[in-house]
């Protein structure tokens, strides 16, 4: 609870025991490829500290549901009520982060979901 007595939620992150033995298996044999096309100082290592990496791409949008999982407005194109606005929208992620890229994709979808269920959010122009 928080200092008012209000339950608050307690979020842990972290790998499970698992995931490391993995990531350490698949260094180790990403390393021995590595060798065996002749590279040198090949160093393999799993240290279990979160990726720096953004992932992007798993549900690609378009315009055609055979080679896109969303529309152009991130909604499935199978699931009428889905809509995904994190990184995986995006085809690929470029040479930058592109963290501001997924926010302002997500304000522009809140505001078409907006639009289609009738509502209007209140803003210096329409109050």
């Amino acid at each position: 609870k928080d200092k008012w007595g209000l339950p608050v939620a307690r979020v842990r992150t972290g790998f499970h025991v698992r995931n490391l033995q993995v990531g350490w298996y698949l260094s180790q044999k990403g390393a021995e490829v590595l060798k065996r096309m002749g590279a040198e100082d090949v160093v393999a290592f799993a240290s279990g500290s979160p990726p720096t990496n953004l992932v992007a791409g798993t549900c690609r949008f378009g315009r055609d549901p055979a080679r896109s999982v969303l529309d152009p407005d991130c909604r499935a194109h199978e699931v009428e009520n889905l809509f995904v606005t994190d990184g995986s929208f995006m085809p690929t992620g470029g040479s930058v982060p592109y963290t501001w890229t997924i926010y302002a994709n997500a304000f522009r979808v809140a505001e078409r979901i907006i639009d289609q269920l009738g509502g209007r959010r209140k803003t210096e122009e329409n109050t």
